[in-house]
């Protein structure tokens, strides 16, 4: 468990180095078998400690959800619809710029293009709803990465260094756009 609680802080290092999240925004977590590790809620990512990432069960309901991330039946609902191992939420600024105008976000650089194909932008959901928790885990059926209008993007992957290195290729290939 240690091994996947340093991953989800190195993520959150990473994201914020890279100003895809700010002090008070992006959750991370991953699940293992029935549990998830989830980022409590208000934490900073860039500087997460053990302590601020907590287990819930998967199945089921905890008095602890009220500390996790209010993306927390966002997060549940991916692991619930879906076979992926960990999810990452940030606020990446030209991804959301990009998504105040398109329904989807086609990169136009070579890595863009290889990583990520097309990037479908969904509409603007309550934040922490069911709503939203329902149309991002139905994306992520079938993709690695969805971006929430005016919201942030989810992403998803084997662990949360693999969810962070979307978001980051995503936000380069937006820059490189609205160059």
């Amino acid at each position: 468990m240690l091994y996947y609680k340093l991953k989800i802080i190195k993520a959150g290092q990473l994201l914020y180095r890279e100003g895809l999240v700010d002090a008070r925004a992006g959750n991370i977590s991953v699940r293992l078998d029935g549990r998830v590790l989830i980022t409590r809620t208000g934490r900073h990512v860039g500087v997460l400690s053990l302590e601020d990432i907590i287990e819930l069960p998967l199945y089921g309901e905890s008095v602890l959800e009220k500390r996790a991330s209010s993306e927390w039946v966002v997060h549940k609902e991916i692991y619930l619809q879906t076979s992926h191992r960990a999810v990452v939420h940030a606020h990446p600024p030209k991804a959301v710029i990009l998504s105040m105008s398109s329904d989807r976000i086609e990169p136009i650089d070579s890595e863009g293009k290889a990583l990520l194909s097309s990037i479908k932008v969904l509409p603007d959901y309550p934040s922490g709803s069911l709503e939203l928790a329902r149309a991002v885990s139905e994306e992520l059926k079938s993709s690695k990465l969805v971006v929430v209008r005016g919201h942030g993007v989810f992403s998803v992957g084997n662990d949360p260094l693999e969810g962070y290195s979307l978001i980051s290729v995503l936000e380069r290939s937006c820059q490189i756009l609205l160059s």
